[in-house]
């Protein structure tokens, strides 16, 4: 009797160690990390291999993989080597904007993570079918405004400007577009030099005209869209329009004003006069010119697609997206 339990106890402990094994070879991981899956991946598209590569980076971002969520984002938004799904693209978009909300600004990926929301904000301001999101351009916003105010992004800047401009999702406020546009053009975002200086060169009754400002931006937006190589036509039409209507005293002026704006394109003569004093760009409904402010950041409550002017608080991760699938620890 004591020998016939030694063998079922002997029996009991090899099942034991072989079931795992034999476990572990019927669900043998494909990568040895997602860190492994994410360099495979884009080895893979390096060498033209784009269905391995995709299935490689598939592996990884679903396991919060930042870099190859990003890369099949964009793989996806623009139909790089595989049929556009802009409704994939979304999906990616989405895990960086769920897991890295709250990174901090100082991070190196902090402007992939900026990238993220402000696809997400294209997404919401458009609608998205095949993804089952409807247009809502007051979520739109909020996505903006937390790129633009958290993480700093001249690109969520000049959308979110944009929204104020025409009162989009947004009670219209050209004082916030403004400066929205003020502090992206400063960045050298090139449509927003484009639209503050177009804003500044025609003035109208809400925005005061200053031709020399306006043309200083105008001039940086040509001369930085040439130097890139990728032009607009409706700045091009602008240059035109404002450089051929400039007075030499007003190409003075706009040399002596691009400083301000962080320039240093102009090249219009070695003559210069003194910048001209900060002066308030709005009209002052009491016909008055107060000292120039900067509004408050607007932010808000993402989820809910409310927006305030306040201090920018910390998001997170309650975007309304959903948690991540369980079993997944998103990537730092």
């Amino acid at each position: 009797m004591r020998i016939r339990k030694s063998c079922v106890a002997a029996l009991m402990a090899a099942l034991t160690v072989m079931v795992p094994i034999v476990a572990g070879a019927i669900e043998a991981a494909p990568y040895a990390s997602a860190t492994e899956a994410y360099r495979q991946g884009m080895a893979a598209l390096k060498s033209g291999n784009t269905k391995s590569a995709l299935l490689a980076l598939e592996y990884a971002a679903d396991r919060g993989v930042l870099g190859a969520q990003l890369k099949l984002a964009r793989i996806y938004a623009a139909g790089n080597g595989t049929p556009r799904d802009e409704a994939k693209a979304y999906i990616y978009y989405r895990q960086i904007a769920n897991q890295r909300a709250d990174i901090s600004p100082l991070s190196p990926v902090a402007k992939y993570v900026a990238e993220a929301f402000v696809s997400l904000g294209n997404y919401y301001l458009q609608g998205l079918p095949d993804a089952h999101v409807l247009r809502n351009p007051a979520r739109a916003a909020g996505l903006f405004s937390h790129a633009a105010s958290y993480f700093g992004s001249a690109e969520a800047q000049y959308d979110l400007a944009m929204l104020y401009l025409d009162g989009t999702g947004v009670d219209k406020s050209p004082s916030l577009a403004v400066n929205w546009l003020a502090m992206a053009a400063k960045k050298q975002h090139v449509a927003a030099q484009a639209k503050l200086g177009e804003l500044l060169w025609r003035g109208s009754d809400d925005i005061r005209q200053r031709q020399a400002r306006g043309l200083a931006l105008i001039l940086l937006a040509h001369a930085n869209a040439s130097a890139a190589g990728a032009e607009p036509e409706w700045i091009v039409e602008l240059y035109r329009e404002a450089r051929g209507a400039a007075t030499p005293d007003l190409l003075k002026q706009a040399q002596a004003a691009a400083p301000e704006f962080g320039g240093h394109a102009l090249d219009l003569g070695p003559e210069t006069v003194p910048a001209p004093p900060v002066e308030n760009l709005l009209l002052p409904a009491a016909e008055t010119a107060p000292p120039a402010t900067i509004a408050p950041a607007p932010t808000g409550n993402v989820a809910a697609g409310e927006i305030s002017a306040s201090t920018p608080p910390k998001l997170g991760s309650p975007l309304g997206f959903g948690a991540p699938p369980d079993g997944i620890t998103p990537s730092n």
